[in-house]
């Protein structure tokens, strides 16, 4: 069994597996398991010293998910407006991970002044 055989079959088994990291949400209304990430998202947001649009008020969610069974069939674009999880939310960048989607979400958060 190759690398690739093996890295499929555990997609699957165990990092899909929602007894262990999936989770059910909604993309667009249409069920979709994936392993939200927001730890790696906010280390992406912090690390990224070249971007001087940065701001408190948005909120950034970085998903994986499998590329098979996706919903509409091919993966979403760059800069396209989706819903997730009955949340308006902007795809900021799509990225292929052997046979999984890295989709890194963005949204406004406005957090209330103290």
């Amino acid at each position: 069994m190759s690398f690739r055989d093996r890295v499929q079959n555990d997609i699957h088994r165990v990092f899909m597996n929602q007894n262990h990291f999936g989770e059910t949400h909604y993309w667009n209304g249409a069920a979709i398991v994936c392993v939200p990430d927001d730890e790696e998202a906010l280390k992406r947001k912090n690390n990224n010293v070249n971007d001087i649009s940065w701001d408190n008020n948005i909120r950034e969610i970085l998903i994986h998910t499998p590329i098979e069974g996706f919903p509409g069939g091919r993966e979403p674009e760059p800069n396209t407006h989706i819903v997730f999880d009955q949340r308006p939310m902007k795809v900021l960048d799509v990225k292929h991970n052997i046979g999984m989607l890295d989709i890194l979400l963005t949204a406004l958060d406005p957090r209330e002044m103290m």
